[in-house]
């Protein structure tokens, strides 16, 4: 528990110092410019706001992985002790060999079944998996603007070119089915 105190207060303190560094360089970019440098300045600072959103990100994804990898770390160390106890001290014969594989068996699922079913596996998990959710919207982020200032189609441009695709290719067939249905009925009314 002293370890997993220790390791909480290390992050906080990790969080807070990369706080500070990008806090002091965020106020820097937002000193005034004045001229030709202002486009410039007023892209990069946007860039830069960006890539210190990444940043943050990044370091909240090893904080958090930090802490699924102890929880995992530490259930193989509990599932490996609970095998040695539950095993035959000497492998002799092939029975002692079965008894040693079905304990380890039953060491690994009940140790890791308590894990994956427990609430702080869940809410380290929740973390992690969100932390990963933040670095992917933030670098598609990043990508549609250098997309937007490369005048190339962004994500979200072809995501909406892709919907109204789909639209006309429903109306273009609910449309072939309209005349094929007026053309049967002029038939029969013949």
């Amino acid at each position: 528990m002293v370890e997993n105190d220790n390791a909480d207060n290390m992050q906080e303190f990790m969080q807070e110092q990369v706080n500070k560094v990008f806090e002091l360089w965020s106020s820097k970019l937002k000193l005034p410019t004045i001229g030709p440098t202002y486009a410039f300045s007023k892209d990069f600072s946007s860039f830069a706001n960006d890539f210190v959103t990444l940043g943050k990100a990044m370091v909240e994804l090893k904080s958090n992985m930090d802490s699924y990898w102890s929880l995992m770390s530490a259930a193989y160390t509990r599932a490996m002790r609970s095998t040695i106890e539950q095993s035959p001290m000497q492998l002799a014969t092939k029975e002692d060999f079965e008894n040693y594989r079905r304990a380890a068996i039953e060491a690994f699922e009940d140790t890791f079944t308590d894990l994956f079913t427990s609430s702080e596996y869940s809410e380290i998990y929740g973390k992690l998996f969100g932390s990963q959710l933040n670095i992917s919207r933030t670098v598609q982020s990043i990508v549609e603007q250098n997309f937007k200032m490369l005048n190339l189609p962004t994500r979200s441009e072809v995501d909406d070119i892709l919907k109204d695709i789909v639209e006309l290719k429903r109306t273009v067939r609910d449309m072939k089915r309209s005349v094929e249905a007026r053309n049967d009925q002029a038939r029969f009314a013949i």
